[in-house]
């Protein structure tokens, strides 16, 4: 006895037509054992919405269509020539509207009621087919009239339309005997109404009823040309919207209002995506109709082999989706090898055949293109962070300007040759020259990513600080290997690019440049705040300070390195009062300097400043008392009759003390500047020396600016400066 087989285990379908998935759902589905798209009840309910337009418009396009032919029949007082004309209209807006698009059609129709007609009616006038008692009439009526017609007619149109279109998206595989059933069933109900409405004399004007009532015509003969006219109208809307859904049932010339609510609406019962996370999810090979994909993100979603994009619920805010040549590129399919400036952020397009595509100024971030054949590609300005090339064909490409990062893959890449530049329609600079690369050649040409990096700015980079910062790694801590690569200004963003040893961590990296510049940057606009503090008269003085300040620094620094190597010097700077001023180059390192002012300014931060700048009592007596006791240390000139290096200071020290026009802040500034002459005397470094009267020169030079030019201290000061270099052994 032959025992029954037990029945073959199916896989278990699961519906989600007409849900709302959610992110958990996700993980555990298998699309392809799926039932996806519009549900039994949202599908019944899209039939019927179709057929109630379908039923509207016949009523709308019954009364015009019966009205014109009844009017262009049995109206002899010149409203013949107004249907006539009308009909002429509507014809011409048909046409039109095929070709072209609605909005454009319904312009047309309206400009034509509303002057054409009234210039028919003049020119009816002068040949004399209207009377001079109806012309007003007629002017006046006739765009009325006509306008109330075509608008109608119109309306039929669009109705229909958008009941064809729900019927597309809700039924795409009954859609031609459905179409037809919803053609037929307008046109025959558009036929009986107008027989109805003619019979009922509801559309005659004063002259039909008295036609009517004169019994001159069978009553018959008028509903036949209602009928007629309305029947005529209907097969001429029909045909409109068999033109519409030519080819293949694609949605030729339809208007995209007409479409993108036709879809909406029938895709308000079907399976929705809606702001979900779809990455890596494989929708292959499955019909998306009536799914909403309007998604939040698609990362490297795969749509290979899909179809029915047409009635899919699309956008682009992920990626531009809702281009038809990106919907052919991700199905495996694509209609076009220009793709200028389109967003493909994240698609999936493993072992795509992509030869010679462009993608100039593409955003491809993010995309898969593992295996694909890049031949001869174009990547200018191209965005291809991210992006996945591993076994990827190469050779040919242009690569200009393309951006990628160390997440870029060039695993395994294949690739003979690539072009620099892209001009007039051509590649040029073939790299390398008169040879292809090496096994491995490219991407470790590529490589040098993985030790770089890009810190993105929001304000504007101060470069004197940026370029301390990386001085000052490369001199004190090269554990990292942070040096500066580039700076770039992209918009109103700043872009320094960073190189750094192979394992360095990119926190690591943003952690150490921020700290340090932003310590620089504060050190460095000490200066510039102390110059907001003083009295407008000593800005220009305080300002020239502070550039003589960045000169000292560089100094410091280009001899730090030529004569230190790694032992440790710095800058101290000190000052009495508001002043401040270079006093010596020896002491602790750079960000543990004082800069005293009137008190003391923490230069690791820039942040803390103690004392008073400009409104501290000032003892000029004190200070000239100093001076002296300097001055006295010098030795006296060995001849009477030639004044020596401690005369000319005392001279200048006397034309400082009795000159009314400086201010005593003023006073204060030269008289320090009389003292730090009289040390520089007393300096057996040259160099120090040097520094020292630059210093004391430039003060003098500052304050004097500031005075009006008939002052005493001008004159003298013309004349002792000159002397007093002289005797110091420095050119004047």
């Amino acid at each position: 006895m032959n025992q029954a087989l037990p029945p073959t285990s199916l896989p278990r379908l699961i519906n989600l037509r007409g849900k709302r998935v959610s992110q958990e759902m996700l993980s555990q589905l298998d699309f392809s054992q799926c039932l996806l798209g519009l549900s039994a009840t949202s599908r019944m309910g899209t039939f019927f919405l179709s057929l109630l337009l379908s039923f509207l418009c016949a009523v709308v396009a019954a009364f015009a269509g019966a009205t014109l032919a009844l009017y262009l029949v049995f109206d002899y007082q010149g409203w013949r020539y107004l249907t006539i004309a009308i009909v002429a209209i509507i014809l011409a807006a048909f046409v039109y509207w095929v070709r072209t698009q609605w909005l454009q059609s319904i312009l047309v129709i309206f400009v034509g009621c509303w002057l054409g007609l009234p210039i028919l009616a003049v020119v009816l006038r002068l040949v004399g087919l209207v009377s001079t008692s109806k012309l007003n009439l007629f002017i006046i009526g006739s765009p009325l009239i006509g306008t109330l017609l075509t608008a109608a007619s119109l309306l039929s149109v669009v109705g229909l339309s958008l009941a064809s279109s729900l019927l597309t998206m809700g039924f795409q595989r009954q859609f031609r005997w459905l179409h037809g059933f919803l053609l037929t069933s307008f046109m025959l109900l558009c036929g009986a109404v107008g027989v109805v409405q003619a019979a009922s004399g509801n559309l005659d004007n004063e002259y039909l009823k008295e036609i009517r009532q004169a019994k001159t015509f069978p009553s018959p003969v008028f509903e036949l040309v209602g009928w007629l006219g309305s029947s005529v109208l209907a097969v001429a809307i029909a045909l409109v919207i068999l033109q519409f859904f030519q080819d293949n049932r694609r949605l030729q010339g339809q208007p995209d209002a007409i479409l993108s609510l036709g879809k909406a609406i029938a895709n308000l019962g079907g399976t929705s995506f809606r702001e979900l996370d779809l990455s890596h999810l494989n929708f292959s090979a499955i019909s998306l109709v009536n799914i909403d994909l309007r998604a939040k993100k698609l990362y490297r979603t795969r749509f290979t082999g899909t179809t029915g994009w047409d009635a899919a619920t699309v956008d682009d805010s992920y990626l531009d989706l809702h281009q038809p040549k990106v919907q052919a590129l991700l199905k495996g399919e694509p209609i076009t090898q220009n793709f200028f400036r389109t967003n493909l952020r994240g698609a999936y397009l493993q072992k795509a055949v992509l030869q010679y595509f462009d993608f100039t100024e593409a955003t491809l971030d993010g995309v898969d293109l593992r295996g694909a054949n890049l031949y001869y590609a174009r990547f200018v300005r191209t965005l291809v962070t991210d992006v996945d090339f591993s076994l990827a064909n190469l050779t040919g490409c242009c690569l200009k300007d393309w951006s990628f990062n160390r997440q870029t893959c060039f695993q395994g890449v294949i690739c003979e040759y690539i072009y620099r530049d892209f001009e007039d329609g051509e590649r040029t600079q073939r790299y390398p020259v008169g040879r292809n690369f090496l096994p491995g050649e490219f991407e470790a040409m590529v490589r040098k990513i993985e030790t770089s990096y890009e810190l993105v700015f929001e304000q504007e980079i101060d470069p004197i600080s940026l370029s301390f910062v990386f001085e000052k790694f490369r001199l004190e801590d090269e554990s990292l290997g942070l040096e500066l690569q580039g700076l770039e200004q992209r918009g109103d963003l700043w872009i320094v690019k960073v190189g750094h040893r192979e394992g360095v961590s990119r926190q690591q990296v943003v952690e150490r440049v921020n700290e340090t510049y932003e310590d620089l940057r504060k050190l460095f606009e000490a200066p510039y705040k102390l110059a907001l503090d003083a009295k407008d008269s000593e800005i220009a003085r305080i300002n020239s300070q502070f550039q003589f300040f960045m000169e000292m620094h560089s100094q410091f620094w280009q001899k730090f390195v030529e004569r230190t190597g790694n032992s440790v010097e710095s800058v101290i700077f000190q000052g009495q009062g508001h002043q401040i001023y270079f006093k010596n180059q020896v002491g602790e390192t750079m960000e543990n300097q004082n800069i005293n002012a009137g008190g003391s300014v923490d230069a690791s931060t820039g942040a803390r400043f103690t004392g008073d700048i400009t409104g501290s009592t000032i003892n000029l007596g004190e200070i000239s008392g100093s001076v002296s006791n300097v001055l006295n240390q010098l030795p006296s000139s060995p001849d009477p009759t030639q004044p020596g290096i401690k005369e000319l200071l005392i001279q200048l020290q006397q034309a400082v003390d009795k000159d009314t026009d400086l201010a005593p802040e003023d006073k204060a500034d030269l008289l320090e500047q009389v003292k730090v002459l009289a040390e520089a005397e007393q300096t057996p470094e040259p160099e120090k020396k040097k520094g020292l009267v630059r210093t004391a020169r430039k003060i003098f030079d500052a304050t004097l600016k500031s005075l009006p030019s008939t002052a005493n201290i001008i004159e003298a000061c013309s004349k002792l400066l000159p002397l007093i270099l002289k005797a110091l052994g420095l050119p004047a």
